[in-house]
């Protein structure tokens, strides 16, 4: 079970409840790492007094307003006497529900001093509930795994396999469109634009993208699949909606851009957009220096804002990859931000986890063992690389996830399927 990193291989020494003033269905519940030198106990009051009131000023006494705005502690779990998690409800009636929550939420989480303060050592958000009357004011994705699915022509029990346009940057408009026809001719389902394509003079966006869905258009007409492609949307937050309906005039059925740079906000707003319907792809870059280091947001709370603001796809990492990006480096935080994209979440729909980062054939199945088939894999270089050409890089991706639904190991299932074989041997 994940719990933080910071109380990796831990249990908790003793666990403490105490009575809250605040009604769960009209509060939010947030949840801390504090490593403090005082005693956990009277330093999880402060927090959660300063996280929303403050210390009261004035020669009265505190007022009844005053004192039902203040968040308090309803849980503590102590690892040791200085160091521990601590649960805290903190009211919404100190929000303004019809003005900008997502705003508003993270002032009241991470906004105000918690993450500044020099009264204990360590802090990390780590998780939070909101109660049902909130969610009705966030969009969540507009597909999630079913709309995709649907909309590609897919069973239930098929993974979307996909890839991602290398190298980074350095393609010329041709380059791009050629690699996405013949990934699309092998028959991946979803390509996006690397994060690094932000349309440049050598291959501007307008040309790449009409060039993309051209050349997807004629692999369609030869195999008969639809192939989802998400060019990378780069705009100030004046134009993004005007950018984002000339992509898909385009050609566009999905979009791509990173609301950890851009802002959730954005995010939220093209997810409640009417005239913006395709799927958005909130892509996780930078995540990871927000989640690392003494003073963080854990990367469970970046997926649940993501899904709440309306990412119908989200990269969680790679089972199996110890060698690429940070946050594959723990299997049980995989686990995790899987379910938190799946699990009930009142009328918000899911968002489908991205396998994604040093996916290759033989760690997929590790991925399909994990998360099962209501995934997004990704592989780039993965597909892109291999020695007999890029459909033959998709067929091992098919390969090794047959051999997954066949119940046999994918070193075995090589040696009937040459593109796999090769595949593993690198």
């Amino acid at each position: 079970m994940y719990k933080g990193y910071e109380l990796a291989g831990r249990e908790p020494v003793e666990i403490k409840e105490y009575p809250s003033i605040h009604d769960p269905e009209k509060s939010l519940r947030l949840k801390y790492y504090i490593k403090t030198r005082g005693k956990l106990v009277d330093v999880a009051r402060d927090v959660a007094r300063d996280e929303t009131t403050g210390g009261w000023v004035g020669t009265d006494k505190p007022t009844d307003t005053f004192l039902k705005a203040q968040a308090d502690v309803c849980l503590i779990e102590l690892y040791a006497e200085d160091e521990g998690i601590i649960h805290v409800r903190s009211p919404i009636s100190n929000m303004d529900l019809e003005s900008d929550l997502l705003y508003q939420f993270l002032m009241l989480t991470i906004g105000g001093p918690i993450l500044e303060f020099v009264y204990y050592d360590a802090v990390a958000f780590l998780d939070f509930e909101l109660p049902e009357n909130l969610l009705q004011y966030l969009p969540g994705p507009k597909f999630g795994i079913k709309g995709t699915k649907k909309w590609l022509g897919l069973d239930e029990a098929t993974p979307i396999i996909g890839t991602i346009v290398k190298p980074c940057a350095g393609l010329t408009t041709e380059e791009v469109a050629d690699k996405c026809y013949q990934a699309a001719l092998g028959g991946v389902r979803f390509i996006k634009d690397d994060e690094k394509m932000m349309g440049p003079m050598y291959c501007p966006q307008e040309a790449k993208v009409k060039a993309v869905a051209a050349a997807l258009k004629a692999a369609e007409e030869q195999t008969g699949l639809k192939t989802l492609y998400a060019p990378h949307v780069v705009s100030p937050p004046e134009k993004m909606k005007e950018t984002c309906l000339r992509l898909l005039e385009w050609g566009a059925t999905g979009l791509m851009f990173n609301p950890i740079v851009h802002g959730l906000g954005t995010l939220k707003a093209l997810a409640e957009n009417t005239e913006i319907y395709v799927p958005l792809y909130a892509h996780s870059g930078g995540r990871s220096g927000w989640s690392t280091g003494p003073r963080r947001v854990d990367d469970v709370v970046l997926a649940k804002l993501v899904r709440i603001a309306g990412g119908d796809y989200f990269q969680i990492g790679v089972m199996g990859q110890l060698e690429c990006h940070v946050a594959s480096l723990s299997p049980n935080l995989l686990l995790r931000l899987n379910e938190v994209f799946n699990e009930p979440m009142g009328s918000i729909k899911d968002t489908v986890p991205v396998t994604a980062g040093g996916l290759h054939p033989r760690n997929l199945v590790d991925n399909l063992e994990a998360f099962g088939s209501g995934i997004m894999a990704l592989a780039g270089t993965g597909i892109l690389k291999h020695r007999m050409g890029i459909k033959a890089g998709v067929d091992a991706m098919m390969q090794a996830a047959q051999a997954h639904q066949a119940g046999v190991s994918v070193d075995e299932y090589a040696r009937d399927h040459e593109e796999l074989r090769i595949a593993l041997e690198g």
